[in-house]
């Protein structure tokens, strides 16, 4: 099962910023700051669209831009719903999420658009997770 992630505002209204900058960067022939605001402006949109999270062959996999990876579903150990991870793993576009123990001492934070049908399709894959 693919799940995307939930598109933050807060992503949304930076990337806009980024975009008025840049072109007014471009107009006023600042070209080495509109290069920096464009590249920037283009790893936060690959971010924005292209993180997604896949279940299968009893694995988590999780990819936002550059950043990716996988998870043992049967090493996971809690899920906390409509949380926020300020630090650590977060291959997320929103503030609120579900932060996933795993292992003994590892978190992730991810913010898939249903939280809901996500958590229900660990649950099918481990019972034994509990949800907070």
């Amino acid at each position: 099962m693919k799940f995307y992630s939930r598109k933050g505002f807060s992503m949304m209204a930076i990337s806009s910023f980024l975009l008025f900058l840049s072109l007014f960067c471009l107009v006023n022939e600042c070209y080495i700051p509109f290069v920096v605001i464009l590249a920037t402006l283009f790893y936060l949109l690959w971010t924005i669209f292209d993180t997604h999270y896949v279940i299968s062959d009893n694995k988590l996999h999780y990819k936002s831009a550059l950043l990716k990876g996988s998870i043992e579903i049967s090493s996971i150990v809690e899920i906390r719903k409509n949380k926020t991870m300020f630090a650590g793993l977060r291959p997320a576009t929103a503030s609120k999420g579900i932060i996933i123990r795993y292992n003994k001492w590892d978190d992730i934070y991810m913010s898939p658009a249903n939280a809901d049908a996500f958590v229900q399709a660990l649950m099918a894959a481990n019972p034994a997770i509990k949800v907070r």
